[in-house]
């Protein structure tokens, strides 16, 4: 089972120079180049020699493009000059194919940013601390893994040559009992073998042994082949792969993977491993019945976000964290959209009836009526009405709803959590 849960072992179709010192102001074969069209950008697949990528007018050839410039003026074949440049994160994830929705950058940042991650590689003669671990469950489109590697990147430096593609498979681990693992091919090109094997032997070699030391790395989760294969090439193609190194990906479900990573790090006697995951992130359908299960790996202070798509399947968390008295405490619940950076603050959370309903109406209008009057010239404060699920006289309900003054629209839900330092007992004191 750890040798079938190992990581995807996706490689390069070359082998790149160290990221410290590679050049991206000159196009090389395998760039990804962004043509900037007045009317519509384009995304280039990989440069490779005699191709060619087809423009509003035109067509630029990729010749004319390799050994070229960032910046540049390159002229189409039978149309106007365009010019041409390394994409931005930005530009790479809006204009890459995909098969499932992207998180957007403007969503991708703020995810980080709310994970507060930080990370620096150990000082010269430091003895090596362990490496920080995070979780994302649901790689997706990998627009989300693709921010999360370059956070973690500072921690990882200086790797060496990645080595050149060779075959490989995609395993689709079992989820049911007497299932067989089926293999199943990514489409992809095959290519003949490289005549120096044994050079490149020497750098899988070389690539294995920095990854087994890496400072920090990314943990990424996918039920999909497809979708897991697809991600690792959208990590891979940024950059030359400047930070697929950092990122470890799984296709298995997350409760499957940390069954293998209790089994793998347990030693012989001493039971379940101590936590290991500084962040966790669940962005996946039904996140909150996963969270019992990463909660025993979690460090203390370690911080878990939830993204979802409604309000109420934040509240789904929120309630079962207080029925089954899981240790975290919540920091925030944010709904992410365009229009503003920081994104809306909600308050979510379990409240006690005094009474009669009608108590938990009252202060939801009364609430309702300070945002109107804050937000007097905002139509889309009066349209965002809370939500107090019903429930009889003492008992707990889940109050949803908009905190006043704070607004923005459409996005998703970000629910953020840290969980609590464990109580310790001390011996009572005799005076």
């Amino acid at each position: 089972m750890a040798r079938l849960l190992a990581p995807l072992r996706h490689t390069c179709a070359r082998a790149y120079s160290s990221r410290a010192t590679a050049d991206f102001s000159v196009f090389q074969e395998g760039d990804r180049v962004y043509i900037d069209g007045k009317r519509s950008p384009t995304l280039t697949k990989p440069l490779k020699k005699d191709y060619e990528t087809p423009v509003a007018r035109g067509v630029l050839k990729h010749n004319d493009i390799i050994g070229k410039r960032s910046r540049d003026r390159i002229q189409a074949y039978k149309g106007p000059s365009y010019r041409v440049s390394q994409p931005t994160l930005k530009d790479y994830i809006e204009l890459t194919p995909r098969h499932v929705t992207p998180v957007y950058p403007a969503d991708a940042n703020l995810i980080v940013s709310l994970l507060d991650i930080h990370v620096a590689p150990p000082a010269s003669g430091e003895e090596r601390r362990e490496p920080l671990e995070i979780l994302e469950s649901g790689t997706g489109h990998g627009s989300l893994t693709l921010h999360l590697a370059r956070a973690i990147n500072a921690a990882n430096t200086h790797p060496p040559p990645r080595p050149p593609r060779s075959q490989r498979r995609i395993l689709e681990l079992p989820e049911k009992k007497n299932s067989s693992v089926r293999g199943i091919e990514p489409e992809v090109k095959r290519e003949d073998p490289d005549p120096s094997k044994e050079n490149d032997d020497a750098l899988q070699t070389e690539w294995d042994a920095w990854r087994a030391q890496r400072n920090a790395i990314l943990h990424t989760v996918e039920i999909s082949p497809t979708y897991s294969q697809h991600a690792e090439n959208i990590v891979r193609g940024f950059r030359r792969g400047m930070y697929v190194g950092n990122v470890d990906f799984y296709v298995s479900s997350v409760e499957t993977w940390i069954k293998e990573q209790v089994a793998r790090r347990s030693k012989e006697g001493e039971g379940s491993p101590d936590p290991f995951l500084s962040h966790v992130i669940l962005d996946m359908p039904s996140a909150h019945l996963r969270i019992p299960h990463v909660a025993p790996i979690m460090k203390e202070e370690a911080v878990l976000i939830v993204f979802m798509p409604s309000i109420t399947q934040i509240g789904d968390c929120v309630e079962l964290i207080a029925k089954q008295g899981l240790p975290f405490i919540q920091d925030a619940v944010v709904e992410l959209g365009t229009g503003l950076s920081g994104g809306r603050t909600w308050d979510v959370r379990m409240a006690t009836t005094k009474s009669t309903n009608d108590a938990l109406r009252k202060e939801a209008d009364a609430d309702e009526t300070t945002a109107e009057e804050s937000e007097s010239s905002n139509t889309a404060a009066e349209e965002a009405s809370g939500t107090v699920r019903e429930s009889k006289e003492g008992q707990q309900v889940l109050v949803c709803r908009p905190q006043a003054g704070k607004r923005i629209t459409g996005g998703g839900f970000v629910g953020v959590w840290k969980k609590k330092k464990a109580r310790v007992e001390h011996p009572p004191v005799d005076n």
